[in-house]
């Protein structure tokens, strides 16, 4: 209420743009939309191939160090990168059984795969890197040499991010799914998290 209070009694102001922001619109007081207090209200859908493509390289920048064998052949470090994550997101984005996250059942009988990308997001990609970053540097304290990041380290980071369930619901309650993807919660009887255990995904051939 005190939140409601404060927004109806904010001024007019000129050149003044006011975002309000959430990645859980299920947990948003329906009086914070109604009409005369928010003007427009935008959804942000999960970024396509191509967007994950920018948001990686955002995260995958040129003065962080790289395995040596990722830049054998590139014209530049800066096109050696463009390479490596063309090369991630056509496994990251294949629809394979490694990569299926959820069987949905709908109300009409119908039953749907959803895969990791389906639910995809900037803060998973950025965590990816992160992790590979780690282990990068977790290789080069055990070698004593330089250690840049490489491409296993990143399909491995990308593994991990699923199997450790960190971004996931942790139980099989379908509500619990439903704040992740984008159903109709009146359509889906059921959802199935698919459990792959690190020892059922077979490695990427040529890359791991």
């Amino acid at each position: 209420p005190m939140f409601c209070t404060e927004m109806d009694g904010i001024d007019s102001l000129n050149e003044v743009v006011i975002i309000l922001a959430s990645n859980r619109a299920d947990l948003i007081d329906p009086a914070i939309l109604r009409p005369g207090r928010i003007d427009r209200k935008i959804k942000v859908n999960r970024p396509n191939k191509q967007g994950a493509r920018e948001i990686y390289r955002i995260y995958l920048t040129v003065n962080l160090p790289y395995d040596a064998a990722l830049l054998e052949g590139a014209e530049s470090k800066s096109a050696a990168i463009d390479r490596l994550i063309d090369r991630l997101l056509e496994i990251q984005f294949a629809k394979r059984e490694e990569n299926r996250l959820l069987e949905v059942t709908l109300r009409s009988g119908r039953k749907e795969a959803l895969f990791r990308s389906d639910v995809i997001s900037g803060a998973i990609i950025a965590s990816v890197v992160e992790r590979a970053k780690g282990m990068a540097i977790k290789r080069s304290i055990a070698s004593g040499k330089d250690e840049g990041i490489s491409e296993p380290d990143l399909q491995v980071a990308w593994n991990a991010e699923y199997l450790e369930n960190e971004i996931l619901p942790a139980t099989d309650i379908t509500e619990d799914w439903l704040k992740l993807i984008d159903y109709d919660p009146d359509n889906v009887v059921k959802i199935s998290p698919v459990r792959l255990t690190s020892a059922k995904i077979a490695a990427p051939s040529g890359v791991i």
